[in-house]
């Protein structure tokens, strides 16, 4: 392609820091106009057909390459190239309870023309999820079938690299994901894809955090975690108290008190499993704290961004405001590093503390709720137990879940209580579908075409809640589904509350 012992060729293969120098070699086709930046120029064109994609092409002096490459319009260029992925979203963990749900979600909810990809590691069972869809929606079968599939390892990285290079964007539901997630968001770095899952594994997040998070800003990379249940409610409902107390109230948000007033819910078999390494952790602090005052919960890596400070209240307590005694509530932990994390980034007041506890119907209720806990790590901790539990079909294996019907019936509410230095206020965040399911699926959903689709200059990169990735572009998107972000002067009243609780029943 060129003849000219002084030029320099530079060809990118899905990604820039991975270059060929070609002196004539081949003549591609151009896809594009030429743009003539200096005394020669740079011309896109397609791939190698067994690579994939487009290449950027530089036929300049070396000196005037490099300084190019590392413009402004070397990154421009780049975000040109990843427009042109083949999919705009790729599902990986397709053939999962969560992940077949979620394939059904964008089928019936993604814009008309989005180009998506079923991924994981069997062949033959992505066939089977996107066939049996396509039979269950006739209206959307077209767009069903026409879903390519990609097949890869969860744990093998070449194979992460080669699957995310696709896509614009990746959800994945494949967990546990210190097991089974890592190779994916080193890839989505590397690969300069962005990326949002629904794990509750906070030290997992922590680490690829401390390992790839610079990596990720610096080349503008999006990684979304805690997209599910966990954390979304507590962080985004956080995120709006602490938007209405800057702008309305002209004062920094201090503290948040959270409270679990009704749900309804089911688990799958893969969410259990991946339960199971955390429960085992936690038991002991359900032990020992059930009247005790708590410690703060504060990250041992100074570096991390991670924080997990809460209100010192006994797990069993009464709370005034609700008129109902409070209890440890199962994803406390998780939403209270989460909601913590974002509030530090995003800077919603000095020393911004967050709680969260779960609504009973007495002090029994209250103890009977954490002892319970105590009983189902105990037998979930161990293999012969679960296997028991398994066989008796008390607990689903992985693979199975709740219902259709069930889901439909699930629901949540949560009650926030907001505190400046002078005023409180209150949050309500609620959903009307199995929060572990109905709610879940959506939020990823929506996280997945929110990066997709609505990307601009406050989407911060990095790794990150989904509050400080997507803020008011993801609230903004869930209202419009439904979800219930809202704020009063007015807390759940205790009949109210109890209203609640038999709808549960």
């Amino acid at each position: 392609m060129v003849n000219t012992r002084n030029a320099f060729a530079s060809t990118n293969h899905t990604r820039f820091e991975y270059y060929q120098v070609d002196f004539g070699k081949g003549s591609p086709a151009l896809v594009r106009p030429a743009f003539l930046l200096f005394e020669n120029g740079f011309v896109i064109m397609r791939a190698p057909p067994d690579v994939g994609g487009y290449e950027l092409v530089f036929i300049m002096v070396p000196k005037v390459a490099k300084g190019m490459m590392e413009s402004d319009f070397g990154a421009e260029a780049s975000n040109w190239i990843m427009e042109q992925r083949k999919y705009d979203i790729l599902i990986w963990g397709a053939t999962s309870f969560t992940g077949e749900r979620l394939v059904e979600y964008l089928a019936t909810n993604a814009p008309v023309g989005t180009a998506i990809a079923l991924g994981g590691r069997d062949l033959s069972k992505l066939q089977k999820v996107r066939a049996s869809l396509a039979a269950k929606h006739p209206q959307s079968a077209v767009s069903i079938n026409s879903m390519d599939i990609v097949v890869g390892d969860s744990i093998d990285q070449q194979q992460m690299n080669s699957a995310v290079a696709t896509a614009r964007v990746v959800a994945t539901t494949v967990g546990p994901y210190s097991a089974y997630g890592t190779c994916m968001v080193r890839a989505c770095v590397e690969q300069k894809t962005d990326y949002c899952d629904i794990t509750g594994e906070v030290p997992w997040v922590r680490q690829m955090s401390k390992e790839l998070g610079a990596q990720a800003e610096k080349r503008n990379v999006h990684i979304a975690s805690l997209c599910g249940f966990d954390s979304i409610p507590a962080d985004l409902g956080c995120m709006m108290l602490a938007k209405y107390a800057k702008e309305k109230l002209n004062r920094p948000l201090l503290h948040v008190k959270g409270s679990i007033v009704g749900i309804r819910g089911g688990v799958s078999g893969g969410t259990l499993a991946t339960a199971v390494t955390q429960m085992r952790v936690k038991a002991k602090s359900v032990v020992g704290s059930l009247f005790k005052q708590p410690r703060k919960i504060v990250s041992t890596d100074q570096s991390s961004n991670i924080s997990g400070s809460q209100f010192k209240r006994s797990m069993i307590h009464y709370d005034r405001t609700l008129q109902r005694w409070q209890t440890f509530w199962l994803m406390s932990d998780i939403n209270i590093m989460t909601v913590c994390w974002a509030g530090r980034v995003l800077g919603y007041g000095p020393g911004f503390t967050y709680g969260e506890s779960m609504s009973a119907r007495s002090i029994v209720h209250a103890v009977a709720i954490a002892i319970g806990l105590l009983y189902g790590v105990i037998l979930l901790a161990f293999s012969f137990t679960r296997n028991i539990l398994y066989a008796a079909r008390i607990i689903p294996r992985p693979g199975e879940g709740p219902s259709e019907k069930f889901t439909k019936k699930g629901f949540f509410s949560l009650h926030l209580e907001a505190f400046t230095e002078s005023d409180v206020f209150y949050g309500k965040v609620s959903g009307d579908s199995d929060p572990g399911y109905g709610e879940t699926i959506k939020y990823l959903g929506e996280s997945a075409l929110c990066l997709a689709f609505d990307k601009d200059d406050s989407f911060r990169p990095g790794i990150y809640p989904p509050s400080v990735i997507m803020g008011k572009a993801l609230l903004r998107r869930l209202r419009d589904k439904g979800c219930q972000f809202d704020i009063g002067d007015q807390p759940v009243s205790a009949r109210k509350a109890h209203q609640i609780e038999k709808k549960e029943n």
